[in-house]
């Protein structure tokens, strides 16, 4: 309890004083990878044996699931496509599915040997709290920004 307070404690704090900062993608993602530790951490109650345990094969499976998003853009528009390309294109979307699945449970082999099947269970629901509290952020965010835009336009 007092490890999930002190980490999402620092995590705000960290990113409180990075907003200030200028924008830049690195620290975007650091941002972005404390805040996912911060969340997870709260959701599925790691201790830190577990959490030593956890992130660097969870950090592996993302690491492989950004790169599957890389190879998944199409290379050019479909409409722009022959129909060979077309079917080409639709092959490999399933076949990148199964290897997102195929990703999935590999993560969840390796984490038996770290966390209880309780645990590994809800790293789906901690996906989506992570995404649900991200997009609010991102939100305030944005409504921050254009509150400052529209004082900003005031003055002129």
């Amino acid at each position: 309890m007092k490890y999930t307070f002190f980490i999402t404690t620092l995590i705000l704090l960290f990113g409180a004083s990075l907003q200030a900062q200028e924008f830049d993608p690195d620290k975007r993602d650091e941002r972005l990878k404390a805040y996912r530790v911060a969340i997870f951490t709260e959701v599925l109650k790691l201790t830190a044996e577990e959490a030593q345990g956890f992130w660097p094969v969870y950090n592996e499976y993302q690491d492989s699931r950004d790169k599957m998003q890389d190879d998944r853009k199409p290379k050019k528009q479909l409409d722009a496509m022959s129909d060979s390309e077309v079917e080409d294109q639709l092959k490999r979307h399933f076949e990148m599915r199964q290897r997102d699945l195929d990703l999935e449970r590999d993560l969840y082999q390796k984490l038996r040997k770290v966390l209880p099947l309780r645990k590994i269970a809800k790293i789906p629901a901690a996906e989506r709290e992570f995404r649900e509290r991200l997009v609010i952020k991102l939100q305030e965010a944005r409504a921050k920004r254009l509150e400052r835009m529209e004082r900003r336009q005031g003055r002129n």
